[in-house]
């Protein structure tokens, strides 16, 4: 590793210690009480301040905003689960003017991204952007806890720690069952397709096992870096990391900072200036860090756009889970502990997802140099589908988590697999 890059890892470590000595920091007693307000944070609008340091506009403009000055018109929709949480999801408009070649398609984004991964790059390489461009009717969800989607019926997402007790567990269960009937009944259509990326499939996967009504609702499901069993992942943080998620949560959750990495705290604009005043180095370094990403793949630009729109909120049973994934070598839902358990599912120890009941047909594209979503336990996920269509190792050694949505050759090796197949099954 050159030196250069080994500095910026320091200081990406430094970033992180400083934001867990932050939230650690005003730790009670006793850890195992729990406090029933959350810490605050700023949410000043920081425009004026980032286009005096030159940032790059894309940056810090929202969804409608980038599609409308890539010149996409866009709706905003709101979406409200059956436990009470209020979604935001972004409707791109295609200008084809046949209403039969208009399938809808639900794009449903990773962990700490949001809606805004699928048109990062410009309208000529953004897959949002390409889709509607192809006549389809383009749906970018937001699951509960990023910055589109911090509202409840009941719960301040700012003030009540209850609104933070959610996993990805949630977000399969709840909101995107959520959103596809939201768009069935908008549309009018039998059917959707789904698109989804890293936790996006997840998503996908926890709503087709507990709900396996919801199969007859989909026409094809594409998933970009799937992530369900996590036994053999590479990213050598996260396998130490995960040894201690389970109480780090407790630290977390104790001392009021159960929403993590948002768009409003610290720790995202650390991130995000330092990666325009570092550039290309820092971003490709930071993204190394976390995923296996090899420099260059990713043009330099789209980088410092992402950075700004990366680590948009998430919560701390979400990594906690993850975590449980890791360490038990299992596809399976949250464990509570015993009595949580049995209180939650009737059984002592979490039940596994059983993804044998998802009969809609499935692809997965794959990448060798994935960090996150390794060869090895996609294997194991593919030998459990029972419709699947292809399982696709893009055909490039250094292939990684974001390459498929934002990388340089993903318009040569990725979108026009996704085409083909929406294509084929619509």
């Amino acid at each position: 590793m050159d030196i250069l890059k080994y500095n910026i890892l320091l200081v990406i470590g430094g970033v992180y210690l400083t934001y867990l000595v932050q939230h650690v920091s005003s730790l009670p007693a006793s850890s195992a009480t729990r406090r029933n307000k959350l810490a605050p944070y700023p949410t000043s609008d920081l425009r004026p301040f980032k286009k005096a340091l030159g940032y790059h506009e894309d940056t810090y403009l929202n969804f409608t905003e980038l599609a409308t000055k890539h010149g996409y018109r866009s709706e905003e929709h709101t979406v409200t689960t059956e436990d009470g949480y209020i979604l935001t999801a972004f409707r791109i408009l295609t200008n084809c003017q046949e209403s039969s070649k208009r399938h809808p398609v639900l794009l449903m984004h990773g962990i700490f991204d949001s809606s805004d991964v699928w048109i990062i790059p410009d309208k000529d390489t953004a897959i949002g952007y390409i889709l509607a461009k192809n006549c389809y009717d383009v749906w970018a969800h937001n699951h509960r806890g990023n910055r589109y989607s911090r509202k409840h019926v009941e719960y301040n997402p700012d003030t009540d720690m209850e609104y933070w007790n959610y996993s990805f567990d949630e977000h399969g269960h709840f909101d995107v069952p959520a959103i596809v009937d939201y768009i069935l009944r908008v549309t009018q259509r039998q059917k959707i397709s789904y698109i989804g990326h890293s936790q996006g499939t997840t998503d996908f996967f926890v709503m087709t096992s507990l709900r396996p009504e919801y199969n007859d609702k989909i026409h094809v499901a594409i998933h970009l870096a799937p992530v369900a069993w996590m036994t053999n992942i590479a990213n050598p943080i996260l396998k130490v990391v995960s040894q201690a998620t389970q109480l780090l949560k407790i630290f977390l959750d104790s001392s009021g900072n159960s929403e993590l990495l948002s768009h409003d705290q610290p720790i995202h604009f650390i991130f995000e200036i330092l990666c325009q005043v570092f550039s290309n180095s820092f971003c490709s370094t930071s993204l190394y860090a976390a995923t296996g990403y090899v420099n260059g793949t990713i043009p330099s630009k789209t980088l410092e756009i992402a950075f700004g729109h990366l680590l948009s909120g998430t919560s701390s049973k979400s990594l906690a889970h993850f975590g449980q994934l890791i360490n038990s070598k299992h596809f399976q839902r949250y464990d509570e502990g015993v009595e949580g358990n049995v209180k939650r599912y009737g059984t002592s120890i979490p039940p596994q997802y059983n993804v044998s009941l998802i009969s809609s047909p499935i692809v997965l594209i794959c990448g060798e140099n994935d960090w996150l979503s390794s060869l090895k336990d996609i294997d194991t996920l593919s030998s459990e589908l029972p419709n699947l269509v292809e399982n696709y190792v893009v055909p490039e050694p250094s292939w990684s988590h974001h390459n498929h949505v934002w990388g340089v050759k993903a318009p040569k090796y990725v979108f026009p697999k996704i085409l083909e197949y929406l294509e084929k099954f619509n």
